[in-house]
């Protein structure tokens, strides 16, 4: 969950859904991906939190601007917390939301390049295991030393 750094919630090492009661919930419109949006308030529901509003948000930045301005909570990655300090992440208590991706296209008015799609993922899958990288060959300086740990 992500949720304002300074809400009591946030205290928790864990969020129960039900802890949300009264607060909306904000999350990718239901046009981008209908069924993970079904599924996310069906869980919401079972679990006693049913949101006040569901209020979409495209983009990550207005996404934390509604969790920002209190009163609202969203369903999102531990790593979008890591790109705004002031959100906080927790995890849901007892009945984690797992999100599952797929590439699959209709029958009917399928995508152009689904079959394209489809014949190169047969192909990767059926491959062997890939060939490992190379180490590399020399230890010179690495760029960037705040983000490379050189002592370890």
């Amino acid at each position: 969950m992500l949720l304002p750094r300074a809400s009591p919630l946030a205290r928790g090492r864990e969020v129960p859904l039900a802890a949300l009661a009264g607060l909306d919930l904000v999350a990718a419109p239901r046009a981008t991906a209908p069924g993970w949006h079904d599924h996310l308030l069906a869980v919401c529901r079972r679990q006693g939190w049913r949101p006040a509003r569901v209020r979409p948000a495209r983009n990550p930045e207005f996404l934390f601007g509604l969790v920002l301005a209190g009163g609202a909570a969203a369903v999102e990655p531990a790593t979008f917390a890591r790109r705004e300090p002031r959100i906080a992440w927790r995890p849901i208590a007892d009945t984690p939301v797992v999100k599952r991706t797929s590439a699959a296209w209709p029958h009917r008015s399928a995508h152009p390049a689904a079959p394209m799609v489809g014949q190169l993922a047969a192909e990767v899958l059926a491959a062997a295991e890939p060939t490992p990288l190379a180490p590399p060959s020399a230890a010179g300086a690495r760029p960037w030393p705040v983000l490379f740990d050189t002592t370890g």
